[in-house]
């Protein structure tokens, strides 16, 4: 009996050490929405009601890919003079969060260019673009096919609609998005700290927003 306890001590000893030093793991993010990614994390919602823009860091916002209308500016157009009046503790900490928010999608933009992500990638455009060639739609560049070569995306609206039918057809779309929001999942998840350490931010830039300055809440997509 005593050499049982012995071993089944040692075991949860064992079992305990490695929960403990368990890093984040890809499961961090997995509660929030992935239209609002950049609200909740990167508070994207409190810089535009201060600096009278549209939300930034659109492209962090993952929606399915729509090829018959322009995909919004990432910048939002915030900055300039607004966010100079807002004082240099408010300009110190959206630096911080900018920091973050490219530092994130520079490493998200690597793992989806490269190793099983990319012939993932590969894999759903092959099935749009044979799809687009069943609709008599052929490749117009030099390359390999790809959505560029074919046109998709340009000034082509009859292009453009077609490979939204093929994109909605053939799961494309919703196979893109999927990939899109985990493998964004993942990457933030390495940046738990950092990201506990912007979400106590939200205080200070909701303090800097100035009531009653006629600001338009509804007209950039803000909550009323």
């Amino acid at each position: 009996m005593r050499v049982f306890r012995f071993v089944l001590s040692a075991l949860l000893i064992s079992v305990s050490g490695c929960a403990a030093a368990k890093p984040a793991t890809d499961l961090t993010y997995q509660d929030v929405p992935p239209e609002q990614i950049a609200n909740r994390i990167f508070l994207a919602d409190s810089i535009a009601e201060v600096e009278h823009c549209a939300p930034p860091f659109a492209d962090v916002r993952i929606v399915r890919p729509n090829f018959t209308s322009p995909q919004p500016p990432v910048d939002g157009g915030c900055g300039g003079q607004a966010r100079i009046a807002a004082g240099q503790e408010y300009v110190d900490a959206v630096s911080r969060i900018t920091a973050l928010h490219d530092t994130v999608v520079h490493e998200w933009d690597v793992r989806l260019k490269s190793g099983p992500e990319a012939a993932e990638t590969r894999a759903l455009a092959a099935m749009l673009l044979h799809c687009l060639d069943r609709a008599g739609f052929i490749q117009r560049g030099p390359g390999d096919p790809s959505l560029e070569s074919y046109g998709v995306g340009t000034a082509d609206v009859a292009l453009n609609n077609a490979a939204q039918r093929c994109s909605d057809d053939t799961g494309y779309g919703s196979g893109i998005a999927a990939q899109r929001v985990r493998t964004l999942k993942s990457v933030l998840g390495l940046h738990e700290s950092q990201i506990n350490e912007i979400t106590r931010l939200r205080a200070l830039l909701v303090s800097c927003a100035r009531p009653g300055d006629g600001y338009e809440r509804g007209r950039f997509g803000l909550p009323e």
